[in-house]
């Protein structure tokens, strides 16, 4: 028979086991969580309250267009962080959104979901090959990048920090990546939204999950116009969080 110091024993290395779990668990899957590194995941809740809207795994001919169509009706700047064998496929949709004032950001070259727990060739390999691929196109390196599904590691964050480049994760998000309506994208987004808000949509396709993105371009113009009558200012994400939005040279690890 166990005695009761053996059992508590057992006991408090299962409850450690369990801690360390969930805090590896939520460093790497909060998007704001420090716990491997700096990373933004939201602005500053100062007056007037204003936001940014963020869109992730372009450019993709067709709902690339249709949003990038709205943001020019309504005068909206966002933020893009594209996928660089998309950029490839498509360097016109590129050159269109920073022709038009957008934001461009690195979101990986292959959008890998279990990428994400490789190591820092790895990430140096998918940073550096996307930051190639969008300067070749635009002239321009990226500054600021947003992991794949917001997986974050250790290693991850340190290429980062080596390369100068800033993550920026969100603060709200439409869950537009997967089968969704426009209901449900602005019943996500709309009743909890405040100042410094980063909000998380999609314009693009994750090549390994196929998805409508009509949703996500349907619900743009009406999340807009709510955004403002609630009061917000829309605006881009570098102005919301006060990162320079390009760098200024070439990275180097």
């Amino acid at each position: 028979m166990m005695d009761s110091g053996h059992a508590i024993l057992i006991f408090a290395s299962i409850a450690i086991a369990v801690a360390l779990i969930t805090m590896i668990a939520r460093a790497t899957f909060d998007p704001r969580s420090r716990i491997w590194g700096r990373l933004i995941s939201r602005g500053p809740s100062d007056a007037p309250p204003r936001v940014a809207l963020t869109f992730d795994d372009g450019p993709s001919s067709g709902p690339t267009d249709a949003i990038l169509d709205i943001l020019r009706d309504e005068n909206v700047p966002a933020a893009f962080f594209v996928i660089g064998r998309n950029v490839a496929r498509a360097p016109h949709l590129l050159k269109r959104m920073h022709d038009e004032g957008h934001l461009i950001g690195n979101h990986t070259y292959d959008h890998a979901h279990w990428g994400g727990f490789a190591g820092a060739e790895y990430w140096d390999q998918q940073l550096r090959k996307t930051d190639d691929v969008i300067e070749q196109q635009i002239g321009v390196r990226c500054a600021m990048f947003r992991p794949p599904l917001g997986i974050k590691t250790f290693w991850l964050t340190g290429v980062l920090k080596h390369r100068g480049q800033t993550m920026v994760t969100w603060s709200a998000k439409a869950r537009d990546g997967v089968t969704t309506t426009v209901d449900e994208i602005l019943k996500r987004l709309l009743p909890n939204a405040s100042a410094g808000d980063i909000m998380l949509l999609h314009d693009g396709f994750d090549p390994h999950s196929p998805r409508d993105p009509q949703p996500s371009i349907d619900c743009l113009r009406p999340l807009i116009r709510s955004l403002r009558e609630k009061g917000f200012q829309i605006v881009r994400l570098d102005e919301l969080i006060g990162v320079e939005p390009y760098a200024k040279v070439p990275a180097e690890v």
